[in-house]
């Protein structure tokens, strides 16, 4: 969970004074502020088509739209990751339990995540859910080759970007998936309960997770919403979540976007990897072991301790020094950005190798 900007903080704090009277919330008020977020997280993946863009809670509520969706037939394959995070799991499982579909759960091996995927996505392949960096240690999924043998594979290509997307660049009109959903809290900058989610063209005709007022054709004009439409709105609208016009999130989110906008991912991506360059240099000397650069994101990686070092072990002396990290499987998750400084390394540095039985 990323700390919240001060920007972000201000813009939640105007939304909650605002709040105090109601009476100057026009209808317009639904529709611009998600109009510009829209425009800005499409920018934000490459896309020039805000209309492709839906709001949501959560990663897990566009995915489990995207599964109501994708057409996957008996003994057809799912491509899934192992350990990637529940999110991006457990809406293909149901998906494959009740259309007899076949889930094929991609374990790593000592081939790189990227060469796994493809070995797995062999004919009948009509799905493939990844992310872009493993959540666990922050190895990288080379989405532009995996969404080439996609349309080879006439499969669908379901992309989790939360543990990526805001810190490292991604950019849809090369990696062609079909839908690109990111939580916000995350390295979007922003508040807990949002999410984006891009969709490509053909993902733009389906059914909703939900039926409300807003998705709808001609939602705008208030005086006629007693006039059922049955029809959706166009673009990905229809999938948004309802009263997705939140009034005291929704600015937050847009503060965050304009953030990381003007920051941009390859800024922050490259500041982090010249931060962590040679801590990680002195860890692998010690005994540590860490991914090499091209193989990891530098915003988010894993440290592999020596023998006889516990990761909770390590954790917790690092707490104690002040510097957070997470345990994810058999690795300490760092997780640094533009807010950390060389000293900040140098201290988990020093914690580590004080720990090593070496």
């Amino acid at each position: 969970m990323s700390p919240t900007p001060r920007a972000v903080e201000e813009a939640g704090m105007a939304a909650l004074a605002a709040s105090r009277n109601p009476a100057v919330v026009d209808g317009r008020d639904f529709f611009a502020p998600s109009d510009r977020v829209r425009a800005l997280f499409a920018t934000l993946v490459g896309s020039n088509q805000p209309e492709h863009v839906s709001l949501a809670p959560a990663a897990s509520y566009a995915i489990s739209t995207a599964a109501r969706n994708i057409p996957v037939g008996n003994g057809e394959r799912m491509v899934v990751l192992d350990e990637q995070f529940p999110s991006n799991m457990y809406a293909w499982r149901r998906l494959a339990a009740e259309r007899s579909a076949e889930l094929v759960v991609v374990r790593r091996g000592d081939a790189s995540w990227t060469e796994a995927v493809l070995n797995a996505m062999a004919p009948g392949t009509r799905l493939v859910a990844v992310p872009q960096v493993h959540w666990t240690d922050g190895s990288l999924i080379d989405l532009v080759e995996i969404g080439h043998l996609a349309r080879e594979r006439r499969a669908w290509f379901v992309v989790d970007a939360t543990q990526s997307l805001g810190a490292m660049p991604l950019d849809v009109a090369t990696a062609e998936p079909d839908l690109v959903v990111a939580a916000g809290y995350k390295w979007l900058l922003g508040p807990y309960s949002t999410a984006l989610a891009w969709w490509s063209e053909r993902m733009l005709h389906g059914v909703p997770l939900e039926e409300n007022w807003i998705n709808r054709r001609g939602s705008e004009d208030f005086a006629r919403l007693v006039d059922y439409e049955d029809a959706y709105a166009e673009g990905a609208i229809r999938y948004d979540v309802g009263e997705r016009s939140n009034f005291l999130l929704l600015p937050m989110v847009e503060a965050a976007l304009q953030l990381v906008s003007a920051w941009t991912p390859a800024a922050i991506q490259a500041y982090c990897a010249a931060l962590v360059r040679e801590p990680l240099a002195e860890l692998g000397a010690r005994g540590f072991r860490v991914d090499a650069a091209a193989e990891r994101a530098s915003h988010l990686f894993g440290i592999r301790l020596p023998g006889g070092l516990e990761p909770e072990r390590a954790r917790q002396a690092l707490l104690q020094a002040g510097v957070h990290v997470s345990v994810r499987g058999s690795a300490i998750r760092v997780a640094p950005h533009l807010y950390n400084t060389p000293r900040d390394l140098d201290a988990l540095v020093d914690v580590l190798v004080g720990l090593s039985p070496s």
